[in-house]
């Protein structure tokens, strides 16, 4: 009966580390971080940390903006020619391409 007590107490002590370790993972908006730019060369998101980003348009300016993720979708809040912009989208990653909706971007290097 001692051996089994032991050995019951062994066990727990080697899975213990398996339990009582928090799990992390990798939210999604560290993987959003970065440069992400789309086919046409039109629109290009910097997304930083601290939901700050810079969003560059039609080669005719760049606005600094914020955004904010709720389970798969983002908003993109920016200001331009004095008027507050809110964009929602669906997003997903896979691998180097962003999608916001059905728009595509890639991932800069």
């Amino acid at each position: 009966m001692n051996k089994k007590i032991w050995a019951f107490l062994l066990v727990l002590l080697l899975l213990f580390p398996i339990f009582g370790c928090k799990k992390t993972s990798v939210q999604p908006s560290e993987g959003l971080l970065g440069t992400w730019k789309d086919a046409s060369g039109l629109t290009e998101y910097q997304f930083e940390s601290g939901g700050k980003l810079k969003l560059k348009a039609l080669n005719v300016g760049s606005f600094r903006g914020t955004y904010r993720m709720d389970g798969d979708r983002i908003t993109i809040h920016y200001r331009v020619l004095g008027k507050d912009v809110d964009d929602t989208y669906t997003f997903r990653l896979e691998g180097n391409t962003l999608y916001l909706d059905n728009n595509e971007f890639t991932r800069r290097k």
